[in-house]
């Protein structure tokens, strides 16, 4: 108590307390979701794990009942159930429940919890909670009371005053449909899912205009879903892609770094198990610094864009003007250099943008009918023109010594954009995403660092550069940007690899004569 002296001797011990109520509390607010939303996810998501193929759910006024046909749970397992921190529960192999949550995520709110479980050679029921003031929950064995006919478990949860009649069974259905849709779609084991009785189907919408199933091998894994493009709007919250692990919903309204027309009109959903050891414990998120993360979002970024075009739905960036087009192109030559010639930053640079793929690309042509100019940069590509052989050596923009093509409507050099195998080195592109608080980002489909022209520093660096009438806040802003996203995709010690760069392109791009005049203007810079 405050105020009490205290006195303690040396060598006694003393024995570390829990306030269970707290720690129950602290570990719910994990949730971003309400209390009783959250006692639902987390029962069913242990429902799941056991196996269940029906599960069913009944609500009043005062009861929050789940009942499921799992595989119940052994006399080990039911004692580790009324720990809080369950030991029978490891990420990677224990399902999506891993964290052992449950019904407990209530407890301190609850009157009590009663639970029933009959596994193949064992039968128990407990009736569990905190008694009065005291700060540690009791359970007690009590009689079965459902007689479950063969295996599975039954949980009951007695409302709180406070939160009686606050959760409705539609309530129950549309949180189930949030989070659970890929399980009421069929894509697990579970075959029948009720609330109250009633059937619940998963939310899937109607019009659908283009439908995309599709397979993704990542390593060892493979990945599947769909994309789907709808003739009206469709609900926010189904908005995007949705990224399912274990039957659950953990991300939401994803776009891969994807800006799609008539986005509201856009969804989707992949299921990707092997994703479970970078969930986290609020189920809720991933560890997106992780490489198992990077590599999905690629080859997934990938097959998005590539509907989206087939469908008409991507985006064009816009076109800068030939001067800025120029600065660029010089801009990525001279970092193309630099991560070419740093043996410690090529593994980077390879393992992102230095492989060879399919792209659009300029080359000149009599009868064609776009405008170009030449640029800084170059590489030859066999059969530009018209097929494996034939215009072999036709040159196109790239990242080595020489003169390539950019489209320009101010060009007068007459073009055609075909698609070729090509090295594509780092490309930079433009974007105005005012909403996204990130400066510029990665997109692995067309394996372009895009800079976002909507925020900010952005602004701020074109409005300096105007006013000193030079481009040099811009530039270096740009520069800023592209080292600052690619040294987000090291494994280790970004802000080192970052370092690494930018140290790199100065040896490299700053010249000597150059140097001698920053020493005496900044003695205090080199």
């Amino acid at each position: 108590m405050e105020g009490v002296k205290l006195e303690f001797t040396v060598g006694n011990k003393y024995e570390t307390k829990t306030n269970y109520r707290k720690l129950i509390q602290d570990l719910r607010e994990q949730y971003p979701h309400e209390p009783l939303n959250t006692l639902v996810i987390e029962t069913f998501a242990n429902s799941l794990d056991a196996g269940a193929t029906h599960i069913e759910i009944y609500v009043d006024d005062d009861y929050y009942r789940i009942k499921d046909n799992g595989k119940g749970m052994t006399a080990y397992e039911f004692k580790e159930y009324h720990n809080v921190a369950s030991l029978t529960k490891v990420k990677g192999t224990g399902g999506i429940g891993f964290a052992g949550v449950g019904a407990k995520i209530y407890l301190d709110k609850a009157e009590c919890i009663i639970t029933e479980t009959r596994s193949k050679d064992f039968c128990g029921a407990s009736k569990w909670g905190f008694v009065e003031d005291n700060p540690v929950p009791q359970w007690e064995v009590i009689t079965p009371r459902w007689n479950i006919a063969e295996t599975g478990t039954i949980i009951e949860v007695k409302l709180n005053s406070e939160d009686r009649r606050k959760l409705t069974k539609d309530i129950i259905i549309k949180v189930l449909q949030e989070n659970y849709n890929a399980v009421l779609l069929g894509y697990y084991c579970v075959k029948e899912v009720k609330v109250n009785g009633e059937r619940v189907k998963p939310w899937y919408p109607q019009e659908i205009v283009k439908r995309h199933d599709f397979n993704i091998k990542i390593g060892k894994h493979v990945v599947k879903g769909f994309f789907l493009k709808t003739k009206s709007p469709i609900p926010e919250e189904f908005q995007g892609i949705s990224v399912v692990v274990c039957g659950k919903t953990i991300l939401r309204q994803e776009w891969f770094k994807q800006f799609a027309l008539s986005s509201e009109t856009i969804s989707g959903l992949i299921i990707a198990d092997h994703l479970i050891d970078i969930v986290t414990t609020s189920k809720t998120q991933f560890v997106k610094t992780s490489i198992l993360w990077k590599k999905f979002h690629a080859k997934v970024s990938i097959e998005f864009s590539r509907w989206l075009e087939e469908i008409g739905a991507k985006p064009t960036l816009p076109q800068v003007s030939s001067d800025i087009s120029n600065i660029v192109r010089e801009l990525e030559k001279s970092i193309n250099n630099v991560l070419m010639n740093t043996p410690e930053l090529l593994n980077l640079a390879n393992s992102i943008f230095q492989n060879i793929m399919k792209r659009a690309t300029v080359i000149k042509s009599e009868g064609g009918e776009i405008s170009a100019i030449e640029v800084e940069g170059s590489q030859k590509v066999p059969g530009t023109i018209t097929g494996p052989s034939k215009g072999a050596g036709v040159e196109t923009v790239g990242p080595e010594e020489g003169i390539g093509l950019v489209e320009s409507k101010l060009g007068d050099i007459k073009a055609e954009s075909v698609k070729r195998r090509m090295k594509s080195g780092i490309k930079i592109g433009f974007f105005e995403k005012p909403d996204d608080q990130n400066e510029g980002w990665i997109d692995p489909a067309s394996q372009t660092i895009t800079i976002n022209a909507g925020h900010p520093a952005y602004k701020i660096a074109c409005g300096l550069s105007i006013e000193g009438r030079v481009f040099h806040v811009w530039v270096y802003h740009v520069l800023r940007v592209v080292v600052k996203v690619l040294s987000k995709e090291a494994e280790e010690h970004p802000e080192l690899v970052e370092n690494k760069i930018l140290l790199q392109w100065f040896d490299n791009s700053i010249d000597e004569q150059v140097r001698q005049q920053i020493r005496v203007f900044f003695p205090m810079s080199v």
